[in-house]
């Protein structure tokens, strides 16, 4: 059963993280889309707020909840700003690979790098150069038995922050499926290379990782010798990028609401105007179903089931929406909409590209 009400920890962590998103991530999204960067002392404030921390120190003796929880934080973290929302994803869905799947040494070596004061960096590599046809059964990147464990040849693209991550969790194909390897930044054959400035999510400064015969040891494996389950880590980077396209929607309609009052047109407001009222009555539909959709795949994560169909839905079915309504909020501000002065520009531009994209959030 799915409840649609809130827990009291779960309504406090909600509020503290909108606050937090209003009076101090808001104001910085523009500065971030125009430099291409996230400044050091904002991904510091962003990691105070607890959220990788706290997941790291939950010990299994209550009913998991962490996805639902991601979920709802990640949308008020979207709501101002997408960029930021994948800044936090990103080392998140690494930590909770390693916390579900990993071995006990696993935990042990990794999980502390976490548990500081400042931002520590690490992301899901899962994106690839070119069209992937057939998913991630049809990744070209690599990984073949090695004297000392494994070696791992291929590219991965859109890695956010990868200039400040410590380790990758590449998602290669190994025997035949795809399978997951903790690779450290400083391992002999890992590059980075800066990639080209996107349409949106500039803050992130996404790079491009490339494997040149990567030799690592037995231990590199997700797991070790049990292996992992891909495709939950896949279902839960879907369920956190489409939490954060849900917070964009809320932030694209709320601002369309203050807009299309206070704009006059022929003696009345906008939001008079009946064709405009309806079409803010079905933004707002469309980000309440996506919600909705987010919340069901998180639960079903959250209880160990098969979320994988659930996750599919809510990616596809919020990607769509969330073009529409920043398109919407492009079109209802008029000429203004295209104006850098405008944020509803950079929503446009964060929705398309964080829609276009498999695996830039991964949580």
């Amino acid at each position: 059963m799915i409840s649609f009400e809130l827990t009291e920890e779960q309504e406090i962590a909600r509020s503290t993280v909108r606050e937090f998103a209003g009076q101090v991530l808001r104001p910085l999204a523009r500065q971030a889309d125009v430099d291409g960067r996230i400044e050091d002392e904002t991904l510091d404030q962003l990691w105070s707020l607890g959220v990788v921390q706290s997941m790291i120190d939950q010990d299994g003796a209550e009913p998991d909840q962490s996805a639902i929880l991601s979920a709802l934080l990640l949308e008020e973290l979207g709501w101002a700003d997408a960029a930021f929302g994948v800044a936090l994803a990103s080392p998140l869905g690494f930590v909770r690979a390693v916390k579900e799947q990993g071995s006990a040494a696993q935990k042990e070596a990794l999980l502390p790098l976490f548990t500081g004061d400042r931002y520590h960096g690490a992301a899901v590599a899962l994106a690839e150069p070119g069209l992937i046809d057939n998913g991630i059964e049809a990744l070209s990147t690599k990984a073949e038995a090695d004297p000392a464990g494994y070696r791992l040849t291929g590219a991965k693209v859109q890695v956010p922050l990868g200039d400040k991550c410590s380790h990758f969790l590449v998602i290669a194909q190994h025997d035949g499926k795809p399978d997951a390897f903790i690779v450290p930044r400083d391992a002999a054959g890992v590059v980075i290379d800066k990639s080209e400035r996107q349409l949106g999510l500039s803050g992130l400064g996404s790079v491009t990782l490339r494997l040149d015969n990567v030799v690592l040891g037995h231990d590199a494996r997700l797991g070790e010798n049990h292996g992992c389950d891909v495709q939950r880590i896949v279902d839960a980077a879907r369920v956190g990028a489409s939490s954060i396209l849900v917070g964009l929607c809320r932030g694209v309609y709320d601002h369309s609401v203050v807009y299309t009052k206070e704009r006059h047109v022929h003696g009345s407001a906008l939001a008079q105007k009946q064709s405009v009222a309806f079409r803010l009555v079905d933004m707002f539909v469309e980000t309440e179903a996506s919600r909705w959709m987010c919340w069901r795949a998180a639960t079903e994560i959250d209880k160990g089931q098969e979320a994988t169909r659930s996750a599919a839905l809510a990616q596809s079915y919020t990607r769509e929406q969330a073009t529409w309504i920043a398109d919407e909020g492009v079109q209802l501000m008029g000429g203004h909409g295209f104006m850098r002065a405008n944020p509803v520009e950079l929503w446009f531009r964060n929705a398309r590209t964080l829609s276009l994209l498999e695996g830039t959030a991964s949580v």
